[in-house]
């Protein structure tokens, strides 16, 4: 009986171990995650490459340990590192340069996993030109649909946002070498935005855009140069000296806040990135909009570069269309994201 028993105990055993092996050996990315709500709302995969997230859920999701990849797997996936959340019923866009795959224009496959490798996600994107997105008709629907200009951040029920000309149309100044320009002074409490030039020409800027938290959109109007060495300053429509000047232009159509978190990203006319600022937000890391920002410049000044065009930024007095170099700290703390 011993013997018999000591038998079936083996064979039990033995019997576990080959089901928990067979579990074990499924291949990362083939299961499906229990993760409920997090979808693969929109991605472009021409000029700049990004992917939108869209949070279903009622409560804010932690993205740590989560993996987003293209149609190679695992060798140059993007983890989202510890910190990382999407808010409810919020967006989250990741730009080509956070993650290191490009987007094939000729169609790709973009995964969301979960930190075990299932798949919270999986979207077959079709091939695309560029200035178009791939994006769901309805936020974490199940239809899909090509949009020309497509809501980079936004729900996909708003308008598309507008398409940048193409510099080779005839609309757009061809060679132009826009490297030089760079953000260079933003405040929220004067409520503007100030470019510099440091090359030696005037840069006609016509199609050069910058964008606020990855959805409001300011395109510079044929005609607008910025000097040679020199500044341009872009104000808000809610800024103060509107009132007193009502002919002040350039004029983007939206607010700016001076202690909000924020990402200012400035682009030339084919969506190549020139230059980036960012406020994070204490809790939420690169979540914009969110009210404690880690840096707070109400009533102070500027978020400034020490030195115009290439310094790193602190708060600094204003210098509206001015070089910083007269501009005194407000705090010491060097502005980091």
């Amino acid at each position: 009986m011993r013997i018999r028993t000591f038998f079936l105990c083996a064979a039990s055993f033995a019997a576990a171990v080959l089901a928990s092996g067979c579990k074990d050996d499924v291949e990362p990315g083939v299961e499906p995650s229990d993760v409920q709500g997090l979808f693969v709302n929109e991605v472009c995969s021409g000029g700049t490459d990004w992917i939108e997230l869209y949070n279903a859920s009622d409560e804010a999701m932690d993205l740590a340990g989560y993996h987003v990849q293209d149609s190679k797997g695992t060798d140059e996936e993007y983890t989202f590192p510890s910190g990382s959340s999407i808010a409810a019923k919020g967006f989250l866009v990741l730009e080509e340069g956070t993650f290191e795959f490009g987007i094939s224009g000729g169609g790709d496959e973009i995964k969301v996993l979960d930190e075990n490798y299932s798949v919270i996600d999986d979207v077959n994107v079709p091939e695309m030109e560029d200035g178009f997105t791939y994006a769901r008709t309805e936020d974490g629907g199940s239809s899909w649909e090509i949009v020309e200009g497509g809501t980079k951040g936004r729900s996909n029920g708003g308008t598309p946002d507008e398409r940048p000309e193409d510099p080779d149309d005839g609309n757009q100044p061809s060679g132009v070498d826009y490297s030089a320009l760079r953000l260079n002074e933003l405040n929220g409490n004067d409520k503007f935005i100030e470019l510099y030039n440091s090359s030696d020409a005037d840069i006609d800027i016509a199609g050069v855009y910058f964008t606020k938290d990855d959805e409001d959109t300011f395109t510079a109007a044929e005609g607008t140069v910025v000097p040679a060495k020199g500044f341009l300053t872009v104000w808000s429509e809610k800024a103060d000296a509107l009132e007193e000047n009502p002919g002040l232009a350039p004029v983007f159509k939206f607010g700016l806040s001076a202690d909000k978190s924020v990402k200012i990203e400035l682009f030339a006319p084919d969506g190549t990135s020139l230059d980036v600022f960012k406020n994070l937000s204490v809790s939420l890391g690169e979540t914009w909009g969110e009210d404690d920002g880690m840096y707070d410049s109400k009533d102070k000044g500027s978020f400034a570069r020490e030195t115009d065009g290439t310094g790193d930024w602190y708060i600094m007095t204003a210098t509206e269309g001015e070089s910083n170099a007269s501009a005194e700290k407000v705090e010491d703390d060097k502005i980091e994201w």
